[in-house]
């Protein structure tokens, strides 16, 4: 009950502060657009093509963007300078990107989960937050359980082997298996390097007998 009162509360504090003050871009602080991202910011962002950029066990691997500039720069603010509100604007560029390559498909959203002690550490999953907002926009239903992190791994830019890093650190929750029947996967991430991660999740999905499924990262190196 005291957390409800108190999410209330912020809630009507932020409102009240949303009505005196126009939103800035996370980017360059312009609050002419009211915007998280303006207007000439958004114009430096170059989508890729709408074709796979990767296939792997005969899943296709789509990246809307290239790792660098805003992109880079809106990520970093999510990740590691706890802009939360980062995740709306990337998760409109994934949204403009997937509607070049969706098809008439019944999907269900999912993502690469952090390992339990480094969500505590952020205080938020980023993904997630991403997810969220991406799933707002498309309307298609966010699967969180579906895959488990069940170790810790040191953050991926961080090693040289990044499969050797990542093998074994995910795992399928059965019980939501049935909840898939009929659904395309949709897996979603920030950015794809090597694709150790993406491709580790794709193992376990197929150890699972479950192939249809598509990534889909905001951007790639």
């Amino acid at each position: 009950m005291f957390l409800g009162l108190k999410n209330y509360i912020l809630y009507i504090f932020q409102t009240f502060l949303n009505l005196i003050y126009n939103q800035k871009c996370l980017i360059c602080s312009c609050s002419k657009t009211d915007s998280l991202l303006c207007k000439n910011c958004a114009k430096d962002i170059h989508y890729l093509s709408s074709f796979p950029h990767k296939i792997f066990n005969n899943i296709p691997f789509y990246s809307a963007t290239l790792y660098e500039g805003i992109i880079k720069k809106l990520i970093h603010k999510l990740k590691f300078n706890h802009r939360k509100k980062a995740s709306i604007p990337l998760a409109q560029i994934l949204y403009k990107y997937f509607n070049n390559i969706k098809e008439e498909k019944e999907y269900i959203i999912t993502y690469p989960p952090s390992f339990f002690l480094k969500s505590a550490q952020r205080g938020y999953n980023h993904m997630f937050l991403i997810a969220k907002e991406f799933s707002k926009l498309t309307g298609i239903e966010i699967n969180k359980n579906l895959i488990k992190k069940i170790k810790y791994t040191k953050p991926q830019y961080k090693v040289k082997n990044r499969h050797k890093n990542i093998k074994g650190s995910f795992k399928i929750n059965k019980k939501e298996i049935k909840k898939l029947k009929n659904k395309t996967i949709l897996v979603i991430d920030d950015i794809t390097t090597s694709g150790a991660t993406l491709e580790e999740i794709i193992n376990c999905f197929i150890i699972n007998n479950i192939g249809n499924i598509i990534c889909l990262t905001i951007s790639k190196t």
